[in-house]
């Protein structure tokens, strides 16, 4: 029996953790269909898993992952957008009850 080497036990693992954030996060984004927060920062955080997950990758030119910095970074302004949005009608709502 032949022992597997300790890089090759690294990506298996970071593969599987991978699919199963990603099979998590998926199952969080269809779940809450009507709460554009909760999609848009669930495809938020896949993205960034799969630029982490492009970086451990040896020989991968860096430019590979370098173009999808400007989607996240619009992701993550568009998640925030969307929650300060939905604060901003909750604190309206909680006025227009009193």
């Amino acid at each position: 029996m032949t022992a597997i080497e300790p890089k090759t036990e690294t990506v298996l693992r970071s593969i599987g953790l991978f699919l199963l954030y990603g099979f998590i996060l998926w199952r969080t984004f269809k779940d809450n269909r009507g709460n554009r927060v909760i999609q848009c920062g669930s495809i938020t955080l896949m993205l960034f898993m799969v630029m982490v997950a492009l970086m451990r990758i040896p020989h991968l030119p860096i430019d590979y992952v370098a173009w999808l910095g400007p989607a996240l970074f619009l992701l993550c302004m568009l998640t925030l957008f969307f929650l300060v949005q939905q604060a901003y009608r909750a604190v309206r709502n909680l006025k227009t009850r009193k």
